[in-house]
């Protein structure tokens, strides 16, 4: 097989990404890549111990209707699952995978090598809504997975079986690519750099790019500490992905306003963005979607509130057409159920009044569908306070782990809803890096998140967007 791919022979060597296509032929804006010739595959050096090298942090990252994703390093020796590993090695890398149910067996679908010990694999051409069974492997050794979360009982890490997304019936719409949580200036725990997750989240929207993706909406916390510096460092790499209130919106997160105590405060933002103040609502058409972006931080605050001119601004926008399909997103998490799931409960989400206020007017518009939150760094479908709400999900933040963005694809009949870790070389040493330096290990099982929110099918009538 020889196909395009635009990660460079030298990122793929280093074991930094591969996507490989295994059955139908896919659209050419997905990645593709040649599995190595098997002389280049390295054997077990005889000076390593085959029992100590541990093959580990299995994670099955990502499913589509068509595409599956794993990841995995390979360490000298064993460690704990929490605290810096040691040394990772060279070694190759396969996928072995079958249907489930039709008598066939594991057949290895991919192997390549990696000079970092990385892998981090996806395999296109897959059937909707199928269940599949896999194994990934190094050195011959099966991969097992490192974080609590990924040991849950019924996740695929455990189970090694991974479903496929049900594709929503009817014509491929539009996508739409949803960052939240970039932290632009966060000071590293190891050695003080501010600097990486401007790398993490330029690597990010190149990647979006090259999946023909030319807007993107971020979520807030698009600073670390609310300073004038981090948001023109922030503006600097999204005027190279596109231009302001055209290509790139955001909202406010808690730490865009970590410099201020009040309202008459100097505010970072608005020096950087003159016309984005605090608590400001937009509203933009891509295509025939309407997304809204609400102001849900304040002075002060950790949690999120709504002030009341925002909330009028709200009503008569939904007022004019309640039935246009709308996608909603604030940063802070909204419902009852988002409290109840969350370490902080209510002091880490919106204010209780305003959450309450909120879901009242969308039940008067019955075109908002889907409401998207940060500020958790996980994912977590959010149960709404009242019958028929709209769908609520956080989703998995840009910086620091898992490190990616979420896409949305609209069809006729539906939509998926599907997380993406940032899958460039320097993106995945830095996420890697952050699994095991940040709270001593900890912050990744908070984050990783269980795989059913992650990536979801909606069926609903989707049809007003054609």
């Amino acid at each position: 097989m020889s196909t395009s791919t635009p990660f460079t022979r030298r990122q793929f060597l280093a074991g930094t990404a591969a996507t490989v296509a295994v059955g139908a032929t896919l659209s050419p804006a997905v990645a593709r890549a040649t599995a190595l010739p098997e002389r280049t595959i390295p054997t077990q050096s005889a000076a390593l111990d085959s029992l100590s090298i541990d093959v580990t942090d299995l994670e099955v990252l990502t499913a589509t209707p068509t595409t599956l994703t794993f990841a995995w390093s390979t360490f000298r020796r064993p460690h704990t699952d929490h605290l810096q590993p040691g040394e990772r090695i060279p070694s190759d890398g396969e996928v072995w995978l079958a249907p489930v149910g039709r008598g066939q067996k594991l057949k290895r679908v991919h192997r390549s090598t990696s000079r970092t010990g990385f892998h981090f694999i996806t395999i296109t051409g897959l059937k909707p809504d199928t269940l599949y069974r896999f194994s990934c492997r190094s050195f011959g050794k099966e991969a097992s997975p490192g974080l609590w979360f990924t040991n849950v009982t019924g996740e695929p890490e455990v189970t090694k079986h991974v479903r496929t997304l049900a594709r929503p019936k009817g014509r491929h719409l539009q996508t739409v690519a949803i960052c939240n949580d970039i932290h632009i200036g966060m000071k590293s725990e190891v050695d003080g750099n501010r600097k990486w997750p401007s790398v993490m989240v330029s690597s990010m929207l190149s990647e979006l790019k090259r999946r023909g993706i030319n807007r993107v909406y971020v979520n807030g916390d698009v600073c670390d500490e609310g300073v004038v510096a981090e948001a023109r460092e922030m503006r600097r790499i999204f005027d190279q992905f596109g231009e302001y209130n055209r290509d790139y919106f955001f909202t406010r997160g808690n730490h865009d306003a970590y410099a201020m105590q009040s309202f008459t405060d100097p505010d970072p933002i608005r020096t950087v963005f003159p016309g984005h103040p605090l608590q400001k609502m937009w509203v933009t058409k891509d295509r025939k979607l309407r997304v809204i972006g609400l102001d849900s931080s304040w002075p002060g605050l950790g949690s999120g509130k709504i002030g009341d001119a925002q909330f009028q601004q709200l009503e008569r926008e939904l007022a004019r057409d309640p039935h246009t399909p709308t996608l909603v997103m604030a940063h802070h998490p909204v419902t009852t159920h988002a409290a109840m799931s969350d370490i902080r409960m209510r002091d880490g989400i919106l204010d209780k009044d305003d959450s309450i206020r909120l879901q009242k007017i969308f039940q008067k518009a019955p075109g908002v569908f889907f409401m998207a939150a940060g500020h958790t760094h996980r994912a977590h479908r959010d149960r709404p306070d009242f019958r028929d709400g709209p769908e609520f999900c956080q989703f998995c933040c840009a910086t620091p782990y898992p490190g990616g963005y979420t896409l949305m694809d609209f069809y006729e009949g539906g939509y998926t809803v599907a997380f993406h870790r940032t899958a460039t070389g320097q993106a995945l040493k830095q996420t890697a890096q952050n699994r095991y330096d940040m709270f001593y290990g900890f912050y990744g099982e908070y984050t990783i998140s269980r795989m059913r929110n992650r990536c979801f099918t909606v069926m609903r009538d989707m049809s007003a967007l054609r």
